[in-house]
Parts: C-alpha cells; sequence; structure tokens
C-alpha cells in the first residue's frame, strides 16, 4: 500500500526550526531621479553612488549592541557587497549609527536602538533622499512614522545646510522587521 503525503507551501511551515534572529543591511545607491513632492511633477537627482563625494562617498554605519560585536560598514564594503546580514541575540538591544561624511565635515548623522526579539528578521534600508522610497511621502517627515507593513522604526538625520543637494534631502534609515510565522509577500486572503 502506498502512502502519499500532500505538503502545501505556504505562509507557515510546521517542520522548519524556529530560525535564529538576523539583521540584514540595504543601502540604495546609484543615481536616479525621484518625485520630489507629493502631487508634483518635479523631480531630483537622488545622489547614492558610493563613488559620488555629495552622495554616499561618506557613508559609514556601525552596528553593536548587547551581545552584538561592534560592525564598521563603509560605502566602499557596499559598493562591492549588495547588503550585509548577520545573525543577532534574541534579546537585548541593538543600535545604529549612521553618518555621511562630505568635504571633511559630518553632513548627516543619526543614531537610535532598538529591542530585539526570538526569531525575527531585521532589515535596515538606508537611503539619501528627500523620503525614504519604501515608505513613501510622509505626512510629516520632520517626524516620520511608519506606513508600510513590518516598518518598525524611521529615523531621519536632514543634511547640513550648503550639503544637501536639494531643500530637504535627508539621511533615512528605516528599520523593518519580519516574524517568520506571518506572511511576507504572498499572503492569502481571509
Amino acid at each position: 500500500m502506498k502512502t502519499i503525503v500532500a505538503l502545501a507551501i505556504g505562509c507557515f511551515n510546521p517542520f522548519a526550526a524556529d530560525p535564529d534572529p538576523t539583521l540584514e543591511i540595504f543601502v540604495s545607491s546609484g543615481n536616479h531621479l525621484t518625485q520630489y513632492r507629493p502631487h508634483d511633477t518635479t523631480r531630483v537627482l537622488a545622489r547614492q553612488a558610493f563613488e559620488d563625494p555629495r552622495g554616499f562617498a561618506g557613508l559609514e554605519i556601525v552596528i553593536g549592541g548587547d551581545n552584538i560585536p561592534t560592525r564598521t560598514y563603509t560605502a566602499s564594503h557596499f559598493a562591492s557587497v549588495d547588503e550585509t546580514k548577520f545573525k543577532v541575540p534574541e534579546t537585548g538591544f541593538a543600535t545604529v549609527s549612521a553618518q555621511i561624511v562630505q568635504d571633511g565635515r559630518i553632513v548627516a548623522e543619526l543614531s537610535e536602538r532598538w529591542g530585539l526579539q526570538s526569531k525575527i528578521q531585521w532589515d535596515l534600508d538606508v537611503s539619501r533622499m528627500p523620503w525614504p522610497p519604501n515608505e513613501g511621502f510622509l505626512a510629516d517627515p520632520a517626524n516620520p512614522e511608519c506606513q508600510w507593513f513590518w516598518c518598525a522604526f524611521i529615523w531621519r538625520s536632514p543634511i547640513a545646510e550648503g550639503a544637501a543637494n536639494y531643500e530637504g534631502e535627508a539621511l533615512w534609515v528605516v528599520l523593518y522587521r519580519h516574524d517568520p510565522d506571518e506572511c511576507l509577500d504572498d499572503c492569502p486572503w481571509p
């Protein structure tokens, strides 16, 4: 007698072991035109190239925290690697510090911390634009709030006067959290 077992692929796999929590860093790169403000046809050049001194050439990101060895990443690292992913503890706090140095001075800088959780897959997205690309236009960019699924925090540092390529340009760091027990992309409707 043959036994046939059907395994349905879905959002939850009961046979998968609980994953280790991770942190993955993505940095937007390259120069491209982007809409400046909502309901406006004006475009600005988002300068995010790693070799561009008025873009991300002076980018530095430092990750650390409770039981997390301090890791420092620069533009040259991201120019050769698309993203960086590593394991993080299930408890405690993580910190991110990001800065852009331009013409020998820090023109944007932020430092933030958040609480870690078991199984959570963290994504840290970094960009230099008038608004964070995955979050769309914000009602109040000076006090940003998450608008998209899995967004945990949005942090902003305006580019200093004289170093900005256009009014309202900022360094954005957006933290997303994904619980592997929840749907990520292809979720069934109730």
